[in-house]
């Protein structure tokens, strides 16, 4: 009796979840755990760091300072300090580079110099063009897995013609070439798409690029959300859920759903990744966000111009820089999110092949 009463002082041992044992393997991936700590702070400095750093410096991405200019229209280097003569967008601040400062004027602290011959802080606009194509990004992604989701769920579950007409809509739009697609539905009805928007929350002209993205990116998640629900489709759980009267959406529900998060975590992480770059070529091209609106696309299309304009600036008004920045931003950036989605998809489905 004695034995019987210690064992039932121990403590119980609660066995645990596969979310607490896949974030402990994640805790073991030095190079995923370093990845999210990176976009972590990525993700701060660009959504709340943004503002903060604005309203601590005083002035706005898309302000003008000419002193930050030469007269021979060269940019100044990191770290400048010029004269805080702040220009409205309106004005000509190429007008204000022979002058002098009016009287009273203090300098201001140019982190990372300025963007061109404007003039603009070039480090404000790296945070807020991070925030506008991290948004395009993840906003994109998340329509797209939804979309996917939703198709996939009908296509792998009901299966017969709704299976069919699915699955041929999805093979129809993974044929056609979507840089080319996003390019010409950008140009030809751009004007009317980036009156899209939500005051307040996004600049002009993301919310037309996050639905044009993902247009062209659900047919990934809906082909590996049908090939899950047809494999778990007639597994005993979801024929005992049947038996026991639960209808379609409750199975869908409470017994797929949560078999398909997994993988759909693992693309979300590598479809940012994606659309990251997505956006900046689409800006490149001159197809996406348009200035003044800073991205990290039209940071680079502004240094290297257009497919229509390849040259516009002279190189002697340029600065390398320039190009190196907002390039090891998004460079950084999309390794940061593949080295992390592949440590997640490693600690969720620890004896799948790479």
């Amino acid at each position: 009796m004695s034995t019987i009463a210690a064992a039932e002082r121990l403590p119980q041992v609660r066995p645990a979840g596969p979310w607490t044992v896949a974030l402990r393997r994640l805790r073991r991936d030095r190079m995923a755990v370093g990845s999210g700590i990176f976009l972590l702070v990525l993700l701060f400095a660009v959504f709340p760091g943004a503002p903060l750093y604005e309203r601590a410096i005083g002035h706005g991405p898309n302000d003008f300072f000419p002193y930050a200019v030469s007269t021979s229209l060269r940019p100044v280097g990191p770290f400048s300090r010029v004269w805080d003569t702040v220009v409205l967008a309106d004005d000509n601040p190429l007008a204000l580079h022979h002058k002098d400062p009016p009287a009273g004027t203090e300098k201001t602290l140019l982190l990372l110099g300025a963007d061109g011959r404007l003039g603009r802080d070039a480090a404000l606009r790296l945070l807020y063009g991070g925030r506008v194509s991290l948004t395009v990004a993840i906003g994109a992604a998340i329509l797209a897995l939804s979309l996917g989701f939703l198709f996939g769920t009908l296509a792998g579950f009901f299966g017969g013609m709704v299976d069919s007409a699915i699955s041929r809509f999805t093979d129809l739009v993974m044929a056609f070439p979507m840089l080319l697609f996003l390019v010409l539905i950008g140009s030809t009805v751009s004007g009317g798409l980036e009156s899209w928007t939500l005051h307040g929350l996004v600049n002009q002209g993301v919310l037309q690029l996050i639905v044009l993205i993902a247009a062209f990116t659900w047919f990934y998640p809906a082909r590996i959300v049908r090939a899950e629900i047809q494999r778990l489709r007639h597994r005993e759980f979801v024929e005992a859920a049947e038996m026991t009267g639960a209808g379609d959406g409750r199975i869908m529900r409470t017994h797929l759903l949560p078999h398909v998060i997994p993988p759909l975590l693992v693309y979300g992480t590598l479809l940012v990744a994606t659309n990251i770059m997505i956006e900046v070529g689409v800006t490149f091209l001159n197809a996406g966000i348009k200035l003044p609106t800073a991205s990290w696309g039209s940071m680079l299309a502004q240094t290297w111009g257009s497919i229509l304009s390849p040259n516009p600036y002279n190189p002697a008004t340029t600065q390398p820089w320039l190009t190196l920045i907002p390039s090891i931003a998004i460079f950084m950036t999309v390794f940061a999110l593949n080295q992390f989605g592949e440590g997640l998809r490693e600690a969720l489905d620890p004896k799948g092949t790479r």
